[in-house]
């Protein structure tokens, strides 16, 4: 099947190519693309459904409006904010409340606090700083209410304390707004690092062409498939899917190319006719390349297994660009072999493997010094044992790594709603930025003056509080009085700031703390029947962070399943599959510990924002078994005819360095994420730049080829490979 399929594409080569141009072309011209599609939304980085979700929907029936603060306006003057700025403040908030700022929509709300003594008691400073709560109607779109807080703030800004827009939203917004602004630089970037890779390996000029002519095509054509399946199948993205997008779908192509290129660049080498080059390299790595894709693409499906929205887009969407990439990639490039044959080497094409530079030619004898001695099972042990404790040592990390919600502190230190949230923290406290909301419902709560007065006090009083705002600790002014308890007094709330960052896994930690002493504190104020309710931002990371860990679990097993049953179907094997994908395994467990250690020793960051370990786990593992399946599948064909230690040692040396350059080109791809300078796109570049470089230069090098010599004949139990001689330390 592979020989047919390669002598059709051959034999059709010249309209192969304009066939595929027409298609981008027709993609272009007809599909709709990313931007074209109204975007998720900032809400739909958050589950709807979950039991902090629907507090906030009941404490909104019960009062009339949520006030869950998700834009808040700050300003700070370390030097004390004089009476009549405190004022003005206050003026300014009740003027919106009264509709009386006409460029603002009817029912919009604004609810001030200065850090004096009386009203935050936890405040850090005194009288330095203001925060203002912006609530706006919900049929005001997030984007409107933004622009809206950036309004506010400049008529609220004073002398000395200039007022900046923070929260959930305008956090959110920024780091669409920055993602939307480097993404141009990010295909620049991975382009020119692509064209750099294919022409310095190949040594060739028209090579890295054709990869990026391949690349530009399956990229217009993915889009618009993505698009058009968002668009139709009632799909939402988010624009954070872009980027990832193109440095996926350059990096799949550069790997499939590498493999097609290098195959035939080395058959010609060898004295082979181009055209028969072209067609019996194209035919070797077909059934591989073919067979690794749709791993890839199935391993990520998998993704829509997730409890979360915006992964259960992502998976799809990525898995959509994997088999575009692979249709573009298998019938593109072979097309381009045959038609320029050896000119698609220029000028680099030496007649003789002699010609190779002296560090080619070390390198290759590295390789087959480092595939002999784990071909033979007396070197092979001691290198499964070596290198499995150094994966399980780097593993140890995972111990460190938390989970959280980035919308803030995944900016830069300069950005506006980072400004105002480190001023918010400074003068009051960390979670003043987005306090939770506390529901007590009980009968005739609200009438129980005293009870309410020692709950809120020992509330007040927990460690983990670092600010109260409700009935019981302070007088409210009669006009607020229905904001705190319900129309029929059944149900109180109470708004805490924690002590740290509302997003933070610390804060998650505050939350869980308070949960846990409730039912003393309720208790010893006289109010044991109440039902509590908990909402917020920071009850919604503990929600979300939750549900990511329970998706690690079930997503992983659903992809190892994914990529276990494939990998027996083309090795038709049992025994090889189950080694391939514990390896991939423990190279991702290895990943995350070493990516923990490197963002808490280095950028002294202590969490991640919550979907990368979902998102990256699914594509190491996909990529990890991919690349291995390279090597084995070079083992897998050699063992035909030879022992599966002779395999190994003839396999591993042709095979390597053509993976090892993929998998540096596909992590450094990533590493092209970076230049977003947001933390999810910092993690994802980082993480999937140490998971390929650990999976191609410690788990495909040393610990796959070291595990398949152990086993010995065995790997490819149930059929009957490698049995042609006896292998080295096997009984005949």
């Amino acid at each position: 099947m592979s020989l047919a399929f390669t002598r059709t594409v051959l034999f059709l080569r010249l309209l192969v190519v304009p066939a595929l141009v027409f298609a981008a072309v027709a993609s272009w011209r007809e599909l709709p693309g990313v931007s074209s599609l109204p975007d998720a939304g900032v809400h739909a980085l958050l589950p709807s459904d979950t039991p902090a979700a629907q507090s906030e929907a009941e404490a909104s029936r019960l009062f009339g409006s949520s006030l869950l603060p998700r834009i808040a306006v700050v300003q700070r003057n370390p030097h004390g904010l004089s009476l009549n700025d405190q004022r003005r403040v206050a003026r300014l908030a009740l003027r919106l409340d009264q509709d009386k700022l006409r460029a603002f929509p009817r029912g919009s709300r604004a609810l001030p606090y200065v850090n004096t003594l009386r009203l935050v008691p936890g405040a850090r400073e005194r009288s330095t700083t203001a925060i203002t709560y912006l609530g706006f109607p919900d049929s005001v779109a997030p984007v409107d209410q933004r622009n809206y807080a950036y309004q506010y703030a400049r008529a609220a800004s004073l002398p000395g304390a200039t007022a900046f827009a923070t929260g959930f939203i305008p956090g959110t917004l920024a780091q669409s707004d920055l993602i939307t602004h480097n993404l141009l630089w990010v295909e620049l970037a991975t382009i020119l690092f692509v064209a750099a890779v294919i022409g310095g390996y190949l040594r060739s000029l028209l090579a890295p062409l054709v990869t990026l002519a391949a690349a530009s095509i399956a990229y217009v054509v993915s889009i618009g498939v993505v698009a058009w399946l968002a668009q139709t199948q009632g799909l939402k993205l988010q624009n954070q899917v872009e980027p990832i997008v193109v440095v996926l779908l350059l990096g799949v192509v550069t790997d499939y190319s590498v493999f097609f290129l290098s195959g035939m660049r080395g058959r010609i080498r060898r004295g082979e006719d181009p055209a028969d080059a072209a067609r019996n390299a194209t035919a070797e790595v077909l059934p591989i390349i073919v067979t690794a894709a749709l791993l890839v693409a199935a391993g990520l499906a998998t993704l829509r297994l997730a409890s979360i929205g915006f992964v259960q887009t992502l998976g799809p969407a990525m898995a959509v660009v994997v088999l575009v990439s692979l249709g573009v990639s298998i019938t593109f490039v072979p097309a381009c072999m045959r038609i320029f044959c050896r000119r698609l080497f220029w000028p680099g094409l030496g007649a003789e493997p002699g010609a190779d530079p002296l560090l080619s030619r070390a390198g290759a004898a590295l390789r087959r010094g480092v595939a002999r001695g784990t071909s033979t099972r007396l070197v092979a042990f001691p290198v499964i044992v070596v290198v499995t404790a150094g994966l399980v040592l780097a593993a140890s990390g995972i111990g460190f790594a938390r989970l959280a919600l980035t919308p803030i502190r995944g900016l830069q230190q300069t950005t506006p709603p980072t400004i105002a949230a480190s001023a918010a923290e400074q003068g009051f406290t960390g979670g003043i930025l987005a306090p939770t909301e506390i529901v007590l419902r009980a009968p005739r709560v609200g009438a129980r003056k005293q009870s309410l007065q020692r709950f809120v006090r020992a509330l007040d009083a927990q460690r983990e509080v670092g600010a109260v705002f409700g009935p019981g600790l302070a007088p409210i002014p009669e006009r607020f009085e229905p904001v705190f308890t319900s129309r029929r007094g059944s149900a109180v709330r109470y708004f805490v700031a924690f002590r740290h960052h509302p997003y933070s896994s610390a804060a998650v930690g505050d939350l869980s703390r308070l949960e846990r002493a409730m039912p003393s504190l309720l208790a010893n104020a006289g109010l044991p029947g109440a039902r509590v309710l908990y909402a917020g931002d920071t009850a919604l990371a503990k929600a979300t962070a939750g549900r990511v860990y329970h998706d690690l679990l079930w997503v992983g097993l659903a992809a190892a399943a994914v990529n276990l049953v494939l990998l027996a179907i083309f090795l038709r094997a049992v025994i090889a599959p189950l080694l391939l994908v514990a390896s991939s395994a423990l190279a991702i467990a290895a990943t995350f510990g070493l990516t923990t250690y490197v963002f808490k020793d280095l950028f002294h960051t202590a969490d991640f924002t919550y979907f990368v370990p979902l998102a990256v786990g699914v594509l190491l593992l996909s990529f990890g078994t991919d690349y291995n399946l390279f090597v084995v599948g070079r083992i897998w064909q050699e063992a035909e005819t030879r022992t599966t230690a002779d395999a190994i040692r003839e396999a591993v040396p042709r095979a390597s360095r053509a993976i090892s350059i993929a998998g540096v080109a596909l992590a450094c791809s990533f590493a092209m994420l970076a230049i977003v300078p947001i933390a999810p796109f910092r993690e994802f570049a980082v993480a999937i730049g140490i998971g390929v470089l650990v999976d191609t230069f410690v788990v495909r090098t040393l610990l796959i080829p070291a595990l398949l010599a152990a086993a010995g004949r065995r790997s490819w139990w149930p059929s009957r490979r490698g049995v042609l001689a006896p292998v080295e330390g096997d009984t005949p």
